[in-house]
C-alpha cells in the first residue's frame, strides 16, 4: 500500500512539474523567443513544436509514463510544426499569418487526430487497427483534459478567493506571487498537469462512459429534427430552400453531430454498443439520412461557389463537405451490406480519420494550398467582368491571402492600366488600406452614395411638395440601402412610394409610410419620420387585418385613391385597408 501511495505522489508531481515547465515554455515563447529569434518562420516552427509537444505529451502521460511518451510525442509535434511552417511560408509576416487562422485549425486538428494513433503506437503496432482502443484513448483523452481543465479553473477560483481573504488582514503574499512575470503561465500548468494526473488515478470513477451513455440519448431527437428537415427539404425547390444565403455551415455541423452520435451509439464494440432494438433501428436510419445532409451541404456550397469564386473559407468547408460525404458513403454501404453492419461502420471510422489526418497536412501543404486556390479564383472571376465593385475580394487578395493574394493582385493591377482606370482606382484604395475598417469605410461611403442614388431615382413622394433629397436616403443605414436598391427597381412602373401626412400629432414634424417592394407580388410598409435633413425609420409594419400590402394597394396610392385620416389614431386608408405608422 506504502508502494502504491508513493507511485501516486510521484506521479502527481510528475504531471505538475511537466505542466509547470509547459507554462514556462509559453510564456517564454510568447514573451522573449520574438526578441531572440527574428526570422518568422523559424520562430513559427519553434513554438508550434514546443506547443504541440507538451500538449500531445500531457495527453499520453498518466496510461504511459512521461519518459516514454516523450519519442511520440516529440515525432508527432515535429512533423505538424514541419507542416505548420510550410504553410506560413505563404505568408511574409507571422501576423498575416495567424489572421488567416485556417492553416493554425489544421495544425491542431493533426495533434488531435495523431495523439491517439500515437497512443495506440505505445502500446504495439497492431493497435493502429483495433477499434475499440483507438475509441477508449480518445474519448479518455477528451475526458482527462475536459477535467484537467476544469480544475485548473477552480484552482484559480480558490487561488483568488484566498487572496482576497488574506488582503482584509493587510498580507499580499498570493498577489504577490502572482504578480512574479511568469508565474500566472507557471500555475496553471501546474494545476493542468495535476489534474490530468489524478483524473488519470480515478479512471474507473470518471470514465466516458457516464458522457457516452448521455449523448446515445440524442439520437432518437437528433433523427426526428434531421427527419422532418430532409422531408420539408425535398418538397421545396433548391431556390426557396437556399435562397441567397449559404447554408453550408449548419449543414456540416449537423453532418458531424450525426455522425459523432452514430460512432458513440456503436461504441468500441458490439457487446458496448446500443442494445435495444429500437435504438439500433434509430442509429441505422440516422447513418442512413447522412448522405442527404451531405448533399444538400455540398449543392449550398456549390451554389455560393457559382455566386461568388472560391475563398480559403469555402475551400475548408468543401474540404469537410467532402469528409462528411465520405462518413455517408460508407456508412450507406456498411449498412446495405446487413449482416456486421455495425464492425463495418467502425472499422470505416478508423479509414477516414486517417484521411482527416492526411488531409490536415495536406492542407499546410502546396497540395492545397487554399490561398493561391482562392486567389486564382477570384482573379479569374474579376477578370471575366461584371462582377460589382463590393463583390470583388480585392482587400483579401491585397491583405489577407498572403504571396499568392499580392500575385494574383498584381495580374489584376497589370490589366487594369491598360483597360480599367475604376478597377486601378480600387485597388490602390485596397492597397493603401492597412486594415480592413479603413478599406470598407471609404468603400461604404461610394456605395452608400450610389445605392441611395438607386433608391432616389426609384421613389416616388406624396404630396409631391414633399421634399425628400438624396442626402436624406444616404445617411440610411446601410442594410436597407443594401435592401432597397436590390428592391425598388423590383416593379419599375411603381417603384417605392412614401406617403408623407400629420399621422401623429404628438410627434413633431412630418409622417409617412415608405412602400418597398418586397417581391413582385406585394409590398414591406415602414413607419418614416421626416425631417428637416433627415429620415427616421420606425418600425416595420404589419396591416391590421394581417393581409400583405399588394401591387394594386399601392397602384391606387400613386393614382391618388387614398386618404390620411382617424383611425384607431391617424392613419393610411386605401379604400378600407388601414395602416398607422408606429415610432
Amino acid at each position: 500500500m506504502h508502494t502504491q501511495d508513493g507511485r501516486t505522489v510521484t506521479g502527481r508531481a510528475e504531471m505538475a512539474i511537466i505542466g509547470a515547465i509547459a507554462g514556462l515554455a509559453i510564456w517564454t515563447l510568447v514573451e522573449y523567443l520574438p526578441d531572440v529569434i527574428n526570422h518568422p518562420h523559424v520562430y513559427l516552427a519553434v513554438s508550434s513544436f514546443v506547443a504541440g509537444f507538451f500538449a500531445v505529451l500531457m495527453g499520453l502521460s498518466g496510461p504511459y509514463r512521461v519518459a516514454r511518451a516523450a519519442l511520440p510525442a516529440v515525432c508527432l509535434s515535429a512533423f505538424a510544426a514541419l507542416m505548420l511552417t510550410w504553410a506560413g511560408s505563404r505568408f511574409a509576416s507571422l501576423e498575416a499569418f495567424s489572421d488567416a487562422l485556417h492553416p493554425i485549425l489544421a495544425w491542431g486538428v493533426f495533434i488531435t487526430i495523431g495523439t491517439p494513433f500515437a497512443a495506440a503506437l505505445l502500446r504495439d503496432r497492431h493497435s493502429l487497427r483495433d477499434y475499440g482502443h483507438l475509441f477508449d484513448v480518445s474519448w479518455s483523452i477528451l475526458v482527462r483534459y475536459s477535467a484537467g481543465w476544469l480544475f485548473a479553473g477552480l484552482f484559480w477560483a480558490v487561488l483568488i478567493m484566498s487572496n482576497a481573504l488574506l488582503e482584509i488582514v493587510g498580507l499580499t503574499i498570493i498577489e504577490d506571487v502572482i504578480d512574479i512575470d511568469g508565474a500566472p503561465f507557471v500555475i496553471t500548468g501546474f494545476a493542468l498537469g495535476l489534474g490530468l494526473s489524478v483524473v488519470h488515478e480515478m479512471r474507473e470513477y470518471l470514465s466516458p462512459f457516464l458522457v457516452l451513455r448521455l449523448l446515445r440519448l440524442l439520437v432518437p431527437v437528433v433523427l426526428g429534427v434531421v427527419l422532418v428537415f430532409v422531408v420539408a427539404a425535398l418538397s421545396q425547390g433548391p431556390g426557396d430552400l437556399f435562397g441567397s444565403l449559404s447554408r453550408t455551415a449548419t449543414l456540416l455541423f449537423v453532418g458531424l453531430t450525426m455522425i459523432s452520435l452514430v460512432s458513440i451509439s456503436l461504441d468500441r464494440g458490439d457487446a458496448d454498443a446500443v442494445r435495444s432494438s429500437w435504438m439500433r433501428l434509430c442509429t441505422a436510419a440516422l447513418a442512413l439520412l447522412l448522405p442527404v445532409i451531405a448533399g444538400l451541404a455540398i449543392y449550398a456550397l456549390w451554389l455560393r461557389v457559382s455566386q461568388y469564386g472560391w475563398t480559403p473559407a469555402r475551400l475548408a468547408a468543401a474540404c469537410t463537405s467532402a469528409i462528411v460525404a465520405l462518413y455517408a458513403v460508407t456508412y450507406a454501404v456498411a449498412i446495405a451490406l446487413r449482416g456486421t453492419w455495425m464492425a463495418r461502420i467502425r472499422q470505416a471510422n478508423i479509414m477516414v480519420a486517417v484521411v482527416v489526418l492526411l488531409t490536415s497536412a495536406a492542407w499546410q501543404s502546396p497540395l492545397l494550398n487554399a490561398e493561391w486556390l482562392s486567389s486564382r479564383s477570384q482573379v479569374a472571376r474579376i477578370e471575366s467582368g461584371g462582377v460589382p465593385v463590393d463583390d470583388m475580394a480585392l482587400f483579401e487578395l491585397a491583405h489577407e491571402w498572403g504571396k499568392p493574394g499580392r500575385a494574383g493582385l498584381l495580374v489584376l493591377e497589370q490589366g487594369a492600366k491598360q483597360s480599367s482606370p475604376e478597377l486601378l482606382a480600387e485597388i490602390e484604395r485596397a492597397q493603401a488600406s492597412d486594415i480592413r475598417w479603413q478599406y470598407e469605410n471609404g468603400h461604404n461611403g461610394r456605395l452608400a452614395a450610389s445605392r441611395a442614388r438607386d433608391i432616389y431615382d426609384n421613389l416616388t413622394v406624396l404630396p409631391e411638395h414633399e421634399d425628400v433629397t438624396l442626402a436624406m436616403l444616404e445617411d440610411l443605414p446601410d442594410y436597407w440601402l443594401r435592401n432597397w436598391s436590390d428592391n425598388c427597381p423590383l416593379n419599375p412602373e411603381i417603384g417605392c412610394v412614401l406617403v408623407t401626412g400629420a399621422f401623429a400629432h404628438d410627434v413633431p414634424g412630418t409622417q409617412g409610410i415608405l412602400f418597398v417592394p418586397e417581391d413582385t407580388h406585394k409590398f414591406d410598409a415602414f413607419s418614416v419620420s421626416v425631417g428637416r435633413e433627415n429620415l427616421v425609420l420606425g418600425e416595420n409594419l404589419t396591416p391590421f387585418d394581417g393581409k400583405d400590402v399588394t401591387v394594386a394597394q399601392v397602384r391606387s396610392i400613386l393614382e391618388g385613391h387614398y386618404e390620411v385620416a382617424p383611425g384607431s389614431r391617424q392613419s393610411l386608408w386605401i379604400g378600407d385597408f388601414e395602416l398607422a405608422p408606429e415610432f
